[in-house]
């Protein structure tokens, strides 16, 4: 069933789920008959039955007429999933939309080819012959299918109703959108303080008039007990309920899980709250984070090591655990090396949960190095430091602040401002008026304050998110705010720092603030301003 609870001001609820679901789905406004249905699968897929046993659909392509299965060149991979038209390096396939195709005024083309509006008649004849309603043949360009007539019956009747055959979560009134929280268990504070912003945005958007009429709601799905249960509960709210996209989730430690369950059904992942998105993650196209994981920061470490002591020889070691992630970090950083640095840091490696602190300081000694990238735990961090200070040697330590737990002010003094680590995000990021904005929002909702770092991060998820929303417009779909997300640059969220994505470019904030440990009076300063890696 669906059962909600009260997490603060009235009328800020959560959704949550049990095992069983009573739901009510905010689909389409219309649904697909059988006949659209068979007609989506030739769209999508080229095939005439989706259990395999229809007519086979051929497509003859070129000049030369080469054939082959439709179902290496279906409608969608040219006019896209929602038949605008998607650019195949010179060709620009033309907006196949019902609504475009059947205007009163018909059609003139950039080559000076024009003709009537189409018919059903005459767009079967297209499709087969690719002669349009003047007869005129169209470029070659365009597949020639052979398809049966109860396929193409079928294929048009859904190309008649596409424009309405809605993503999961829209209707003309709402676009609901999901988030994955934490929302029982030690991080329930921390998972209701994030639903609560995220909540409140919302509802102020919406008292706005939400986004081109459409008012914006928010479904919070609740971890469970274990991973394999969290992504249950994912999955049967993406099958039974409308859920546009996924966004402010709490992914830590599932990352690659949760984009698993997203790419089954097409979801888009917006801003989630993790630690470490890794390269692997960013063949989703569909996934889009904020900040920087450690492949980022560790390599605007050794960027500013290098180019900080450009004037000396810096020779580096990359010390760490075995394991496939300190792999990837060790090949990663080798990127942004000065040119004039040929060799890339030396990698000391030690069994997980076991170094020997002796060993691996004099191997430093032995190396000559004065620079070292540490990735192991606080606590090897505190023994290497004393052995390197009884050999009286203090080379500058480079560290990644998700690995450190507690301050380093008890560090050998031989080692004051000679410790600096990355961090991907600062208060220093929170402008004056994204503060005030924050904060405005905070009073009106009675926000809780115990998890600012949390709730930062759901408040600059929501206005991505929202942004993506605006630039998409108002006939809505997935793919178009992919793409409006695609083009922000440096976008201002007020409270991170600035976000820049594209094509191949999935993580807005790409480096990492660097801090330096002054050991005498304390605190962490910063060392320059944000640092930018490529």
């Amino acid at each position: 069933m669906i059962s909600t609870f009260n997490i603060g001001r009235p009328g800020i609820a959560l959704v949550l789920f049990s095992l069983l679901f009573t739901t009510y789905p905010l689909l389409a406004s219309q649904g697909l008959n059988a006949s659209q249905a068979r007609g989506k699968h030739i769209y999508l897929y080229g095939e005439a039955d989706v259990d395999g046993d229809g007519d086979e659909i051929m497509a003859t392509v070129g000049s030369d007429g080469f054939t082959l299965p439709a179902t290496a060149m279906p409608c969608a991979s040219c006019h896209g999933r929602y038949a605008l038209g998607r650019r195949e390096g010179g060709v620009i396939p033309t907006d196949i939309r019902w609504s475009e195709l059947t205007k009163i005024y018909g059609h003139v083309h950039e080559n000076g080819r024009s003709h009537e509006a189409f018919t059903e008649v005459s767009l079967a004849r297209l499709i087969r012959s690719g002669r349009d309603p003047a007869h005129n043949l169209i470029d070659n360009s365009m597949p020639r299918y052979v398809i049966s007539n109860k396929d193409m019956d079928d294929l048009i009747s859904y190309l008649r109703f596409l424009e309405k055959d809605l993503d999961p979560g829209i209707d003309e009134k709402r676009i609901q959108v999901g988030t994955l929280l934490p929302l029982n268990g030690p991080l329930a504070s921390l998972g209701s303080a994030m639903a609560q912003v995220m909540h409140a945005y919302f509802a102020e958007l919406n008292k706005s008039g939400g986004i081109f009429g459409r008012k914006v709601d928010l479904l919070a799905i609740p971890h469970g007990t274990t991973p394999a249960e969290t992504l249950d509960n994912l999955r049967s709210a993406l099958s039974r309920e409308g859920i546009f996209a996924l966004v402010g989730a709490y992914t830590v430690g599932l990352d690659e899980a949760v984009l698993g369950v997203l790419n089954e059904v097409g979801a888009p992942l917006i801003a989630p709250f993790t630690l470490n998105p890794e390269a692997s993650m960013f063949s989703n196209t569909s996934s889009f984070y904020m900040y920087s994981g450690f492949d980022d920061q560790a390599r605007a470490l050794v960027q500013q090591a290098y180019e900080k002591d450009a004037e000396k020889m810096v020779k580096m070691v990359i010390a760490g655990p075995h394991g496939d992630s300190i792999d990837r970090l060790i090949s990663s950083v080798s990127d942004v090396l000065p040119k004039n640095y040929n060799d890339p840091p030396a990698p000391l490696r030690y069994p997980q949960g076991k170094l020997e602190a002796d060993a691996m300081a004099d191997a430093i000694q032995d190396n000559g190095s004065n620079a070292v990238l540490f990735l192991g735990s606080q606590t090897e961090l505190k023994t290497l430091l004393a052995a390197l200070d009884v050999r009286k040697l203090s080379p500058k330590i480079y560290l990644l602040s998700a690995f450190i737990s507690r301050p380093l002010f008890d560090a050998p003094a031989a080692f004051d401002k000679r410790i600096f680590l990355a961090y991907p995000t600062l208060s220093s990021d929170i402008t004056v008026a994204g503060k005030a904005e924050y904060l405005r929002l905070a009073d009106l909702h009675a926000l809780p304050h115990d998890h600012l770092q949390g709730q930062i991060a759901a408040f600059a998820a929501s206005k991505l998110l929202i942004e993506g929303l605006r630039g998409a417009g108002k006939t809505l779909n997935r793919e178009k705010m992919e793409h409006a997300i695609e083009t922000l640059y440096r976008f201002d969220t007020g409270v991170t720092p600035p976000l820049t994505y594209g094509p191949n470019r999935r993580i807005g904030a790409r480096g990492a603030h660097v801090m330096m440990v002054d050991l005498v009076k304390k605190t962490n300063t910063s060392v320059g301003d944000w640092r930018e890696v490529k």
